[in-house]
């Protein structure tokens, strides 16, 4: 600790606090407009320009009620979904008469250069096409 404690000395605080106190970064882009808002900051509010308090906000036992209420209806879908059977077993059968919905012509898989059709298939289409005129 006190290691840490002697070093704390060669650390800028203003580095590390973005809220501190600090000079203005003369690279920015605003600084200009920054440095005359720290010269002219304006005018203060008084205290007759705040806001009354607003009425149609929910009290606080409200918003317990409405929050308990919520968590209920978030129990009971948990509830509701635990309790449907899990269909996922025997999917081989489902695919299978899945498959047989297939009309036959549809049923071949695809060949093994596929993917050199397609880049011939690209090929062809960038050369046929005509590129746009220049903008003026």
């Amino acid at each position: 600790m006190g290691a840490a404690l002697m070093m704390a000395g060669c650390v800028q605080m203003p580095d590390l606090n973005p809220f501190a106190v600090g000079g203005v970064n003369r690279q920015s882009g605003v600084a200009a407009e920054v440095e005359a808002a720290n010269h002219a900051p304006g005018s203060y509010p008084r205290f007759s320009q705040i806001p009354t308090v607003a009425t149609d906000v929910r009290s606080v036992p409200a918003w317990r009620s409405a929050v308990i209420y919520e968590w209920g209806q978030k129990r009971q879908t948990e509830r509701e979904a635990a309790a449907i059977p899990f269909t996922l077993a025997n999917t081989e059968a489902w695919a299978q008469r899945t498959r047989a919905k297939i009309p036959s012509d549809e049923r071949s898989q695809p060949t093994p250069n596929v993917s050199e059709q397609t880049e011939a298939f690209a090929a062809a289409e960038r050369a046929r096409a005509t590129p746009p005129p220049p903008p003026q």
